[in-house]
């Protein structure tokens, strides 16, 4: 299946509510879960009308998973965590009549879900509200759960590294685009097998162990020193930098080991028990070189600079997220 299949992007606008859960109930049919269009229709529905009034575009939803426990997101700038009201007043913003069966909020999405939560993004883009439709209205409805990477990294109980300790890594024709790619890929996929471990962790123990691995890999990242030239490399639109990062000791293992995770996510879970399949082989390429350059730079070795693609060819696209 295309890429684009279960990405919708969607104006802030009124008619999106019909587009998104017309959507939605069209690639739960078509990947054999029609039980669960209807509870899916109104859990989406509610979802994106919160986001239009209280959150900020741009807006995506987007059905990932697995079959046995697909899952609905609507992605948006806001970073305020979503919350269930106890009453909620209804509102018509135009003409759209499916306006009019809005406003209970949460409290509907907690009634039609198996489970459902946030994720809030941990370098302020947004946030993500998702649910797993149940087949049928719930009579205690769930709670949900909201993750957030500082509390989460907090009760890991780490503490910073010495400075004293720290090592230099560099990366040389570093591919500013192609990363953003793969730094949206991987912050994707890391929400994916989180997800994946919470439904069913003995079952899919490689998500668990992804999903530890990630949360080491962003205690990392924050103590890193360089990161800065590459973010501000992103916003002004260059084509490739140089950067030397400053990181901690631990980094090289921790990067060989998400390799090593990656290739087996790839192999044993995309495109079967996941919904989405992997990223375009100049992503995995760049993934292979810039983790291998801190396992490799840690064990003495000179750093080797990059020399493939710099931007992603859409022409070869499959699914990055």
């Amino acid at each position: 299946m295309p890429w684009n299949k279960r990405t919708l992007a969607l104006p802030a606008s009124p008619p999106s509510v019909r587009l998104a859960r017309d959507w939605v109930t069209g690639v739960l049919t078509e990947i054999g879960r029609g039980d669960l269009a209807e509870s899916a229709r109104l859990a989406v529905s509610e979802l994106v009308t919160n986001a239009i009034l209280h959150a900020e575009p741009p807006m995506t939803v987007h059905v990932r998973g697995t079959q046995e426990h697909p899952r609905v997101e609507v992605t948006d700038q806001s970073l305020a965590p979503p919350r269930r009201m106890e009453t909620h007043h209804l509102v018509d913003l135009g003409d759209d009549s499916s306006w009019m069966t809005m406003g209970r909020g949460l409290d509907l999405v907690a009634a039609y879900s198996e489970r459902w939560g946030a994720d809030i993004s941990p370098n302020g883009n947004g946030k993500v509200v998702w649910f797993e439709p149940s087949n049928g209205i719930k009579e205690n409805p769930v709670e949900g759960e909201v993750f957030d990477v500082d509390g989460a990294i907090a009760r890991l109980g780490l503490r910073p590294v010495d400075p004293a300790d720290m090592l230099e890594i560099r990366l040389l024709g570093m591919p500013v685009e192609l990363f953003a790619h793969l730094r949206r890929h991987f912050n994707e996929l890391g929400r994916e097998l989180r997800l994946l471990a919470l439904s069913d962790a003995q079952r899919y123990p490689l998500a668990v162990d992804f999903s530890e691995t990630f949360l080491q890999v962003e205690y990392e990242r924050r103590q890193v020193a360089g990161i800065e030239h590459l973010d501000a490399a992103i916003k002004d639109g260059g084509e490739t930098v140089d950067l030397t990062y400053v990181t901690p000791p631990t980094a090289p293992a921790t990067m060989q080991r998400l390799d090593e995770l990656l290739h087996r996510v790839y192999a044993e879970l995309s495109g079967t028990v996941l919904l989405s399949i992997q990223p375009p082989d100049d992503l995995i390429a760049l993934a292979d070189w810039y983790l291998g350059e801190f396992a490799r730079q840690g064990a003495g070795e000179a750093p080797v600079a990059w020399t493939g693609a710099v931007r992603l060819v859409l022409s070869n696209r499959r699914e990055v997220s």
